[in-house]
């Protein structure tokens, strides 16, 4: 007669959150991810320690490199390095005295608790249930937000929008004396748009990401003394997360296999 076993203890609440943010930031990566994600992070630091322009830019830009490469990825754990990165750029943004800026790290702060809300409702597995079966448990897995298409209709409702916010706002900017009114007011639209199809995990997101982050660039090379470089190298990254971002969105739109 085989020897009763007592039953396993329930692992405490510390150790699944422990457990569970491992799995979220380090698990289910490809080894091109790997070497991409590891080689945007190692230039930030490389960047911002070489070229030091003080420890909230440092912060800004690694967590920020951080923030987006988990965006891209689909992964949860996103929003809280997006409010580690977005204290200090609001400081930063204020020095530089960029009201749209300044607007924008508000609303990402903001968003953050936001997008955790609507993101924690619709997650994955990025395996269908034979194979989680054949592996491991459904705990032992990431978990990828599941992201969704703009159709034509609301890609051209949403240009009609942009373009009016715009220029609306770029104007406002100006009696505000803005020192870069209609750039400010475009990132800023731009930004908030880019943002709400994040929170609302539309694909589309990624194209507004990509323009944005080039004319970041410009806006933070206008900085007195020669411009922000650490600002400057985090958005170049940017660009390149974004492209991946894309790819990355379109796979985790489409069904998975349900067997």
């Amino acid at each position: 007669m085989p020897l009763a076993t007592a039953p396993a203890h329930p692992q405490n609440p510390l150790a699944r959150t422990i457990r569970a943010v491992h799995t979220d930031l380090f698990t289910g990566y490809t080894p091109f991810e790997k070497v991409f994600f590891a080689t945007l992070i190692g230039l930030q630091i490389l960047v911002s320690t070489t070229v030091f322009e003080g420890w909230l830019s440092a912060v800004t830009a690694v967590a920020g490199m951080i923030c987006v490469i988990l965006v891209g990825k689909g992964r949860i754990s996103n929003y809280f390095f997006g409010v580690i990165q977005n204290v200090p750029y609001l400081i930063l943004a204020f020095q530089a005295y960029f009201i749209g800026e300044i607007t924008i790290a508000a609303f990402y702060v903001i968003t953050q608790f936001w997008g955790l809300y609507i993101w924690r409702k619709n997650m994955r597995v990025e395996k269908s249930r034979a194979q989680r079966v054949a592996t491991s448990t459904l705990e032992d897995e990431p978990r990828d937000v599941i992201t969704r298409r703009l159709s034509l209709p609301q890609i051209g409702l949403a240009l009609l929008i942009l373009g009016f916010l715009i220029w609306g706002y770029g104007y406002l900017l100006t009696q505000w004396g803005s020192n870069q009114p209609y750039v400010d007011g475009f990132t800023t639209i731009i930004a908030v748009m880019a943002q709400i199809l994040m929170v609302f995990r539309f694909r589309e997101q990624w194209v507004g990401w990509l323009v944005l982050n080039a004319v970041q660039i410009y806006l933070w090379s206008t900085v007195d003394g020669g411009g922000n470089l650490a600002i400057m190298a985090m958005y170049a990254g940017f660009i390149a997360n974004s492209l991946y971002g894309w790819y990355n969105w379109s796979k985790l739109s489409r069904p998975l296999p349900s067997s």
